[in-house]
C-alpha cells in the first residue's frame, strides 16, 4: 500500500493483530478508505481501516498527523459544550440509519497511539446483552477524541477511552482510564 504519511508502527501492529486472529481461526473482511481534505481530495489526512471480525465492527482510524482532522471537520477550538451538541447531533443521525427503535447506542473510542484510535458503535435493547454492531467512521473517532482531550484538559487525567451511550434522545458519557 503507498502510505501517504501514515506512521508504519501503526500498519505493523494492525498487520500483526490480523495475523494473529487469522491464525486463531477468526474470520476477517478488511476495508479501507482514505479521508482527504474537503478543499483538496490528494491531501489524504486519515484513512478509516474497516475490520469486521466474527460480525463484529472495529473501526481503526489511522491519522497523518495527531488533530490535523479537527479543522475539516469544523471541530478545532470549541468548547466542551459545543463539542456535546456536535456529539450528539452525529449520534442522532447515527441513530436513524440503524432503523432500530427501542434500542439504546453505543460508540465507544481509544486511541491506539496520538494518531490513530479504534472506535466501535452497537445498538443494544435496553436491560439486555443482545448488541448489533453499527459501522462507525473517523468523524466519530475525531468527535469523541476532541472530547478525551477537553477532559484531560480540564481534569488533568489521562482517560485511556471514552463511551457516548445515545438512550431517548440523551446522550451521556463515560471515561475511562
Amino acid at each position: 500500500m503507498n502510505n501517504p504519511g501514515i506512521d508504519l508502527e501503526i500498519w505493523k501492529q494492525l498487520r500483526k493483530k490480523w495475523s494473529d486472529l487469522d491464525a486463531d481461526g477468526h474470520r476477517l473482511k478488511i476495508d479501507f478508505k482514505l479521508i482527504a481534505h474537503p478543499n483538496d481530495e490528494n491531501n489524504v489526512l486519515a484513512i478509516d481501516v474497516f475490520q469486521n471480525i466474527n460480525d463484529g465492527l472495529i473501526t481503526e482510524t489511522v491519522q497523518r498527523n495527531a488533530g490535523e482532522g479537527y479543522t475539516p471537520l469544523g471541530i478545532d477550538g470549541l468548547s466542551m459544550e459545543r463539542l456535546v451538541e456536535v456529539c450528539k447531533e452525529m449520534m442522532r443521525q447515527l441513530y436513524g440509519q440503524t432503523k432500530q427503535q427501542d434500542m439504546d447506542l453505543i460508540v465507544t473510542m481509544a486511541p491506539s497511539s496520538p494518531a490513530s484510535g479504534e472506535t466501535r458503535g452497537y445498538a443494544q435493547k435496553s436491560n439486555s446483552d443482545v448488541k448489533s454492531s453499527v459501522l462507525v467512521n473517523y468523524q466519530h473517532y475525531y468527535v469523541l477524541n476532541a472530547l478525551r482531550e477537553k477532559m484531560i484538559e480540564s481534569a488533568g487525567k489521562g482517560w485511556s477511552k471514552v463511551t457516548a451511550a445515545y438512550r431517548s434522545g440523551d446522550l451521556e458519557f463515560y471515561f475511562e482510564y
